[in-house]
């Protein structure tokens, strides 16, 4: 006869706990749950029950659990982090992404088209571009991103396009079929993305399946594409990639790097600025 299989709690011998219904064992998988959420960047229900050696409802059950308690995000199949720890807020950082958007407002032109994505060092850019805007009428700026549109609202010289669509409450940027039927129509001299995740094997990624589908517009309608990041996201990977680092033509980090994690960027021969952080 075959044993009827209960989820009680136990190990699987790897250190893994198999948890069960009880209060004590719900919490103890979603520490679990949430440990592998900051190592993996997303957590599979079909994988996490067998790791966890208890049924995928229980897991499925767990993570409603844990979104509603604000500690993830489920996705189909799975869940993401709520905010990976590569993303930060404008807030966290405000001084060195002025100092990263001043320092890539010198290198752009003061004429054609520039696209920018959503994210808060792209928040940097547009406060750089407003601190110093073009003299003349030659520069049209779009963007999906709603913070950097109303910042360069106020700048006369500047002719401001918002792409439009559904808002994310994570990024503040228009995603969506809306936003992605927009971008398709249009090709642009400079596309500025903020990945949360960027490295030379992995590429370009982002945290959520619409995030990463508007990223990869804003990268494939760009003649010229940038990279924007903290560095925070260097070398990590988060849930959808959408590019290649042979996609876009250059990175600009703000704060530091270490030898290691800028050595694979110049051996692929990326073109690489690093704009420390004001102390």
């Amino acid at each position: 006869m075959t044993p009827h299989r209960t989820d009680a709690s136990a190990s699987d011998g790897s250190g893994n706990p198999r948890a069960g219904n009880s209060r004590a064992g719900a919490a103890a998988r979603h520490d679990t749950i949430t440990a592998w959420l900051e190592a993996e960047g997303k957590v599979d229900v079909v994988d996490a029950a067998a790791r966890l050696g208890v049924a995928q409802e229980t897991v499925r059950r767990d993570l409603r659990v844990m979104e509603d308690a604000g500690r993830l995000h489920r996705v189909h199949g799975g869940a993401i982090p709520v905010l990976p720890r590569s993303t930060t807020s404008w807030t966290d950082h405000q001084g060195r992404y002025v100092e990263l958007g001043r320092a890539l407002w010198q290198r752009l032109p003061r004429e054609g088209t520039l696209l920018i994505g959503a994210g808060a060092p792209a928040l940097g850019l547009a406060e750089a571009i407003s601190a110093d805007p073009p003299a003349g009428h030659g520069l049209t700026v779009v963007t999906n991103y709603l913070d950097a549109a109303i910042v360069l609202s106020r700048v006369q010289n500047l002719a401001v396009y918002n792409i439009g669509g559904t808002v994310s409450p994570r990024s503040r940027g228009q995603e969506g079929d809306w936003a992605i039927t927009e971008l398709n129509r249009l090709r642009t001299d400079v596309s500025v993305i903020c990945p949360a995740g960027i490295s030379v094997a992995d590429g370009l990624s982002d945290p959520t399946p619409s995030g990463a589908a508007i990223a990869k517009a804003l990268t494939r309608v760009g003649r010229r594409v940038i990279g924007l990041a903290d560095a925070g996201a260097i070398g990590r990977a988060t849930f959808v990639t959408f590019a290649t680092i042979e996609e876009i033509d250059e990175v600009s980090v703000a704060g530091t790097m270490t030898d290691k994690q800028r050595r694979p960027f110049v051996d692929r021969g990326v073109d690489l600025t690093v704009v420390p952080s004001p102390d």
